[in-house]
């Protein structure tokens, strides 16, 4: 049976009004590229018939009020001044309800062309795109992937956070773009690696195949082309920094509950509990936050971990309000 879908239930579904049959139902319909077409030159006439609309209710309350002002001089007729009443109300709903009609349209406009996949902290989560590629996203991070085209026209997704992507290469060899809001994109065909966009450690590891990292430093716009075991990382002012490293696969350990430090500094473990699980770790001694951390240890969640590094290197831990406390033993 063939899907009917109409102007009518395509300008309820842009206002929100659609059931959620109806969703679903323009959803589906939507996958075509023949109707997806046609779905964006109705949201663009929606739009263009529904413009924000500015009332100046101040301009009819002063005016109301000169009137009042006057109203022993002149006399004015009462049915005239209880239209002139309604009509400022009127025209201050009317602005209250435009600006709430513009702000939901975003809102809504956002959900409808892309879904966001989110972890909280703590947590890891695997996804299995429309095009086969797998990504594992890290805690405390979000991947937003295209409603429509994704695969076709399009294989671009925007990350927050962290993730490790095994991408399916295409038999038209399309590009695979993560988008990272952080000023590098990362551009591949076929590969396995892992993108940090975190303020305090932005960071590409290539495990398999060959990625291109497009990224602005200064004013340039700069390409780098990685080998597998490359290690890029950029500093807050968008400048790359490139090295091999012998195990590019610990940098993705995390998804099996694993975490492999390398002359890890003690303030850098600090900054990935608060990245990874949200939780604030103060190191008071100065001297002890540059103290490195080197091995392999496993945890299921901050507890284990917490505890497991400090035995491991004798050191001390209190908690006080929300926060983690690490010290040397008395």
């Amino acid at each position: 049976m063939k899907t009917q879908v109409t102007k009518e239930t395509l300008y309820n579904y842009f206002s929100g009004r659609a059931t959620v049959f109806q969703k679903q139902m323009i959803e589906n319909w939507a996958q075509d590229a023949q109707n997806r077409e046609l779905f964006y030159g109705y949201l663009a006439m929606w739009e263009r018939e529904h413009p924000q609309y500015v009332a100046d209710p101040q301009a009819a309350l002063e005016r109301h009020r000169a009137r009042m002002a006057q109203q022993n001089e002149n006399e004015l007729d009462t049915e005239e001044l209880v239209a002139e009443r309604r009509i400022s109300f009127r025209l201050m709903m009317a602005a209250s309800i435009a600006f709430l009609v513009l702000l939901g349209g975003w809102v809504f406009r956002e959900n409808l062309l892309y879904t966001t996949h989110t972890t909280a902290y703590g947590q890891t989560r695997t996804l299995k795109l429309e095009d086969g590629s797998q990504v594992v996203l890290n805690a405390n991070s979000s991947l937003k992937v295209p409603r429509f085209g994704f695969g076709h026209q399009t294989r671009e997704v925007y990350l927050t956070g962290e993730a490790n992507f095994s991408v399916t290469h295409m038999a038209n060899h399309q590009s695979f773009v993560v988008k990272t809001g952080r000023a590098f994109d990362v551009v591949v065909l076929g590969t396995e690696f892992v993108v940090n966009t975190r303020p305090a450690a932005a960071k590409v590891v290539l495990n398999k195949g060959k990625v291109q990292l497009r990224f602005q430093e200064g004013n340039a716009q700069k390409q780098l082309t990685m080998k597998p075991g490359d290690l890029v990382t950029m500093d807050a002012s968008g400048k790359a920094s490139l090295r091999q490293i012998a195990k590019p696969q610990n940098y993705a350990a995390w998804q099996d509950h694993r975490f492999v430090f390398e002359e890890t500094t003690l303030k850098e473990v600090a900054q990935l509990f608060e990245d990874n699980f949200g939780i604030p770790v103060e190191i008071p001694e100065t001297e002890l936050a540059q103290w490195t951390l080197s091995g392999s240890f496993t945890a299921n969640n901050a507890e284990e971990l917490l505890e497991t590094l400090t035995e491991a290197a004798n050191l001390s831990y209190r908690k006080e309000e929300n926060k983690i406390i690490i010290t040397t033993n008395p």
